[in-house]
């Protein structure tokens, strides 16, 4: 028995452990509590093989106690399938007799509730851990904090903060990040006061909650102030280099890529992550060409590195070069991380390479990450078959997708697809679903039900949505919200009512609502509305070309063929001039790209030609083109 003990002890591998648990069987000792809870706590933390394996022997455990319970929560709460320590909690309060929870508990608990966006368990767990007492236990408490910010809730945080007895620098850290992260950078600034005020000893987390505070917000004012108080507290980095990087990037954020520069080329340490940061950076100003430069020098380069250059091709709308550059990286021996992946499945989605992405979702639907905790793959996934025609693949990937894995991002993903295919109500129905499993919605739920509801006509669906936002939801309408219902009443043909609502809206309308309403101006052809979009669009955006181009299309389909030459003026006057816009087609998994008049492919002739057939097939059986909307007055 102590040999066997002495052998647990020094295990060190999961094949090590499968050998001691063979031989504990083998002897009959496998009723040994204390054996099979070291045993099943071993595999529980070795890897996804050696946590189903001890999630059977717990099962076969009769009356397993609070140890072993929090054991396998904790392995849960830090695997792909959080969801299962939600299950095991469950499972310990109706045992016979009820097993309550405890400090070590609740931590992996509240971690579980944030990784599977369970908001409302995570409150009747906030219940229960304050009937239970464990509220003044400092890990629980900061478990807490995490769960709050995670779920955007400061005020819930900042009241737990206030309000509990103990604290530590890891506690204000938390408190730090998490105002930072919701755009409250004065508390994140009042909580470090606070806490040198306290004489809580800061330590260089601290500083690089602080630098991450002034990153997200782009704050480099104060980002030189943490940078002063840096060296004044460490004189130099001291190998820090988590904290390096943290001063790069918040530099490289705020803009200031030439200090950023600087700080990097100082200092002889300077890691990938901080390369890294200035790529990305530069990459997402779209400098890509400096940023694939500064790629290109990098002496060493990990997965995160290329993932940021990748995803800053992506940025910049360059996804053909985004895909090359993915598939370098697949030819290399590096394990590609699920930020590069979903960075091609959007490329594949912009470009309209199903083929392709076909192939990135199967070789990769087998990762750890393919349900992750924001289930990130999942929903680029099911974006990029809607955006490439395949909604029914997409719809098909979704139902197969268990409730308890479905999040909030997931359903937004799959109802934005169907709002571009026009299938509103099947959206209306997936937000009931939604609804019913307990999942929140945010303000990209909203826009992409309304979006639905334009595209299918069902104006007073979506108007019921749209006053249901605030009053119901908590979700306060943005700009993006207003356009969408410009649009959506727009469609439907009731532009005075579409008018009333841009003029009763709380904020300046943007350039892009004006344009909604231009457009259904155009469709329904209302000339007197359109000169007045027209006119406030040009307020806004003096040489915009969309407005003189569509305000002349529509005054020439109304047969105002002098306003429309007139306008035409206007825009060879000011000399605006519409950029030429690539047109993509896979053919046999390969990318072909083009544009109108573009005679380089090798096959254009053979296009021409099979244009010229098509034509005249159509003008055999009589077809004959309509001029009632030509541009020009051909006449």
């Amino acid at each position: 028995m102590n040999m066997l003990r002495t052998l647990l002890k020094s295990c060190k591998t999961f094949d090590q452990a499968l050998q001691i648990h063979a031989h504990v069987v083998v002897t009959g000792r496998h009723h040994d509590p204390f054996l099979m809870t070291t045993l099943i706590s071993f595999f529980a933390v070795a890897s996804s093989a050696g946590l189903r394996h001890s999630h059977r022997l717990f099962s076969q455990v009769p009356n397993p106690d609070l140890f072993l319970f929090n054991a396998m929560i904790r392995a849960f709460s830090l695997s792909p399938t959080p969801h299962r320590a939600l299950s095991l909690y469950k499972s310990m309060l109706s045992a016979s007799p009820p097993i309550s929870p405890d400090t070590f508990t609740f931590p992996f608990l509240l971690k579980s509730c944030a990784a599977s966006s369970r908001p409302q368990l995570g409150l009747q767990l906030q219940t229960h851990l304050i009937k239970t007492g464990c509220a003044s236990d400092v890990f629980v408490v900061n478990a807490l904090l995490h769960f709050h910010f995670v779920f955007r809730d400061p005020l819930s945080a900042g009241k737990v903060f206030d309000e509990s007895p103990v604290r530590d620098c890891v506690s204000y850290n938390t408190m730090i990040n998490g105002f930072a992260r919701a755009g409250l950078t004065g508390c994140s600034l009042r909580v470090f006061g606070e806490m040198r005020g306290l004489g809580v000893e800061f330590d260089e987390y601290t500083l690089v909650a602080l630098l991450s505070a002034c990153s997200s917000l782009e704050d480099h004012e104060t980002g030189r102030v943490v940078h002063g108080l840096l060296y004044r507290k460490l004189g130099y980095f001291g190998g820090n280099g988590l904290l390096l990087n943290a001063l790069v990037d918040m530099y490289a954020k705020c803009g200031c890529l030439e200090v950023a520069d600087r700080v990097v080329s100082e200092n002889a340490k300077s890691g990938v992550a901080a390369w890294t940061s200035l790529v990305s950076a530069y990459a997402l100003r779209g400098e890509v060409e400096v940023a694939r430069r500064l790629f290109d020098q990098m002496g060493e380069r990990d997965v995160v590195s290329w993932t940021a250059m990748i995803s800053g091709y992506c940025h910049a709308g360059r996804f053909q070069e985004a895909l090359e550059l993915f598939e370098q990286l697949e030819g290399l021996e590096m394990k590609v991380d699920e930020f590069a992946v979903v960075a091609a499945l959007s490329s594949c989605a912009r470009l309209g390479a199903l083929e392709l992405g076909r192939r990135i979702h199967h070789k990769y639907d087998g990762e750890s990450w393919g349900c992750g905790h924001h289930g990130g793959f999942t929903c680029a996934v099911l974006d990029m078959y809607a955006k490439c025609g395949s909604i029914d693949t997409a719809l098909d990937l979704f139902c197969k997708t268990s409730d308890d894995m479905k999040t909030t991002f997931l359903y937004n993903s799959i109802v934005s697809g169907l709002a571009h295919h026009g299938r509103g109500e099947h959206a209306m129905a997936l937000f009931e679903e939604m609804r019913v499993l307990g999942l929140v919605p945010d303000e990209v739920t909203f826009v992409a039900l309304l979006c639905a509801c334009g595209h299918s006509g069902l104006v007073d669906d979506g108007k019921r949505l749209f006053e249901s936002m605030l009053s119901v939801y908590g979700v306060s309408p943005q700009m993006e919200h207003y356009g969408c219902m410009v649009d959506l009443l727009g469609r439907a043909g009731r532009l005075n009512e579409a008018y009333c609502l841009i003029r009763n809206m709380p904020f300046k309308a943007n350039a892009v609502i004006w344009i909604a309403l231009l457009s259904a101006c155009k469709v329904h052809g209302d000339v007197e509305l359109a000169r007045l979009a027209s006119e406030e669009l040009l307020e806004i955006e003096h040489d915009h070309g969309a407005r003189c181009v569509m305000l002349s299309n529509m005054l020439t389909v109304m047969d105002k063929h002098g306003e429309a030459a007139s306008v035409r003026k206007e825009i060879h006057d000011v000399g605006i001039q519409k950029p030429p816009g690539w047109s993509y087609v896979e053919i046999n998994g390969a990318l072909h790209k083009f544009l109108a008049g573009d005679k380089s492919q090798p096959d254009a002739k053979a296009t021409d030609l099979m244009l010229r057939d098509i034509y005249m097939g159509l003008k055999s059986i009589g077809h004959v083109i309509s001029a009632s909307k030509m541009v020009f007055d051909v006449d």
